[in-house]
């Protein structure tokens, strides 16, 4: 089922995140009777921040192994990860989840703003929004202008916040969006920091026996039943979050159902359809059909929801790596306004991509037996440093071989060169091969240190070239006499090769034939940095039922 908030607190004065510690009072129109500006004070106590403390921290956390979904946010240039530990930005109502939920936190600078929360800044507004859209029909222009205005209200507190050219129609130049009148950082972090916890509390209140597939903003999708739903609200910032509803709308509710499905498909953050509707709903034509398109533009003849779901599952299922789709654009304001263009639309060409964002940490694999296709669930990075090392390695092996993860042995070719790449040096990189790196490098070394009579292992008369890389090819690294030959220019180096599985298994089946040979002499010393090496589908009890 896929829930969403129903986000209508925008006027909570305390709601705001910060992308930097700043201490002094902001140069934006304030309404001093809400919050004291100029009486901050640091703090390093976790306690003193509560989900309704007008407060801001660079943080560093660790959460327990148990928790499955962290709620402490991370910014990359790939979007937000939320690692097991790390140190992060964060709003009180975030430091507050964290807290609740057992992890380890120190605050490394800490501001707090005395605040007045019975009073709501943009209360009457957003609830004379609410009203006036409660009037009309969903889906109507009247309902949608004023959902518009209602949601601008937040979008107007962070603008300027953050560097954005626009095209000013008057003086014909593009300029940096300035700060609205209503502009404060403050109270724009603490909004998105709330939202952001609410949802936290909730997923994380969830028996570990129900899958969230995919979680944004302020929804996600999850194979909870109504009652684990209503158990999961029952945290203090969603009962805080159900009394500010109360006053705006007179209803307490916090979550809606949007959509029921029987079997989702996904495969990034914003990217989902339906592999199998749920029931049909008189009220709502779409509510049987999940659909975020993640970017993929659909042409104009395919109307109903239904159709553009199946042209994104068939062109998922279907999908090659050269793979270009269609995208149409209008004309742009500044070729309308400078040269007088009519406001037409073009059609221009991408490459389609369809691949895990890999966001989280793959955990258990498995193959579908219907779709023929690779599915996995996964586990939250411990750190956000490794998840920036597999995209970073995951860009260097797509422009080597554009790769579409389709069946487990894609996925275990990119595990395997991603898990070599990161275990050995710059200089040992530059011959890595696509396929097979690890066991690739491991003959090279073992056919160097065969010919010096290095690592354990002794050159004789009894085992020549041939019978050496016969005893290689028969227990698991392939070999040819001429690779054994080629031994004789490489210099050994030793502690040069991963520490993949196969390599230790491969070292430890070598073991019993050489007896001598000393296989820590070839690994790396240090622990595997990453590894992608998921486990079997049994091992899952949400991929196991899957395949």
């Amino acid at each position: 089922m896929s829930w969403r908030g129903l986000q209508s607190d925008a006027s909570t004065p305390d709601d705001s995140r910060l992308n930097t510690p700043e201490t002094t009072p902001p140069s934006f129109p304030t309404n001093s009777a809400t919050a004291r500006w100029r009486n901050f004070t640091y703090s390093n106590k976790v306690s003193d921040y509560c989900p309704q403390t007008l407060g801001f921290g660079f943080v560093s956390f660790k959460f327990p192994d148990s928790i499955r979904y962290p709620t402490l946010p991370v910014r990359t240039d790939n979007g937000l990860i939320f690692p097991k530990e790390g140190t992060c930005y964060c709003a009180a109502p975030e430091i507050a989840v964290a807290n609740n939920l057992g992890a380890e936190i120190k605050i490394r600078h800490g501001v707090i703003i005395p605040s007045n929360n019975s009073i709501k800044v943009f209360g009457q507004f957003i609830s004379d929004c609410l009203a006036k859209r409660g009037k009309y029909d969903k889906g109507t222009l009247e309902n949608l202008f004023w959902k518009e205005i209602a949601n601008s209200t937040y979008g107007k507190t962070a603008q300027g916040l953050r560097e954005r050219r626009v095209y000013d129609m008057r003086d014909r130049t593009t300029k940096v969006l300035p700060p609205s009148k209503i502009t404060n950082p403050f109270f724009a972090s603490y909004i998105t920091s709330f939202v952001r916890a609410v949802l936290g509390e909730v997923i994380n209140s969830l028996p570990k026996s129900v899958l969230v597939f995919s979680c944004t903003t302020d929804g996600f999708l999850t194979n909870a039943n109504e009652k684990e739903m209503e158990r999961a609200q029952k945290g203090p910032l969603v009962t805080l979050y159900a009394e500010t509803r109360q006053q705006l709308t007179g209803k307490e509710t916090v979550l809606e159902k949007k959509h029921s499905i029987l079997r989702p498909l996904g495969w990034r953050t914003r990217g989902q359809a339906t592999l199998k509707a749920g029931r049909t709903n008189t009220k709502d034509k779409d509510f049987n059909i999940v659909l975020a398109k993640g970017g993929i533009y659909t042409l104009r003849e395919y109307e109903k929801v239904q159709d553009k779901n199946k042209l994104i599952v068939d062109t998922f299922f279907n999908r090659k790596p050269t793979d270009q789709i269609f995208m149409e654009v209008k004309t742009g304001i500044r070729d309308m306004v400078e040269f007088d263009s009519d406001l037409v639309e073009k059609k221009v060409t991408k490459r389609l991509n369809m691949e895990y964002d890999w966001k989280r940490l793959p955990y258990a694999i498995g193959m579908s037996k219907k779709y023929k296709h690779v599915l996995f669930s996964t586990v939250p990075w411990q750190t956000v440093e490794q998840f920036q090392k597999v995209r970073e390695i995951w860009q260097q092996f797509q422009k080597k071989q554009m790769t579409c993860v389709k069946t487990i042995k894609d996925y275990r070719m990119f595990a395997t060169y991603a898990e070599t790449l990161a275990s050995v040096s710059p200089e040992d990189q530059k011959y890595m091969k696509i396929e097979d790196p690890d066991i690739n490098k491991l003959r090279m070394s073992l056919c160097s240190a065969w010919q010096k009579s290095k690592g354990g292992l002794k050159k004789s008369v009894r085992i020549d070239a041939k019978t050496f890389a016969a005893i290689l090819a028969e227990n698991g690294i392939p070999c040819t006499r001429g690779n054994v030959e080629d031994g004789r220019r490489i210099k050994f180096k030793s502690n040069s090769c991963p520490p993949t599985d196969r390599c230790v298994r491969a070292l430890g089946k070598l073991k019993r034939v050489f007896p001598f040979l000393q296989p820590d002499q070839f690994l790396s010393g240090v622990e595997l940095p990453i590894s992608l090496t998921a486990r079997p589908a049994s091992e899952c009890p949400f991929v196991s039922r899957a395949v």
